[in-house]
């Protein structure tokens, strides 16, 4: 789903995760299906893919 996302809008706010879709799969959020430095790490990666994906000062 996050690919998914991040296809359609090239970037997905890591607070996305806890609204639907992605709360249809897991109503409490990530941390429901992955383990706390998981959760972490996903979020890492969203912010590194915005930070590449955004031009400097748009963000």
């Amino acid at each position: 789903m996050i690919v998914d996302e991040l296809t359609a809008n090239g970037v997905v706010e890591p607070k996305r995760l806890f609204e639907s879709p992605f709360t249809d799969y897991a109503p409490t959020g990530p941390d429901m299906l992955f383990p706390d430095a998981e959760v972490i790490e996903i979020v890492g990666i969203l912010r590194g893919v915005k930070a590449n994906a955004v031009p400097a000062g748009v963000a």
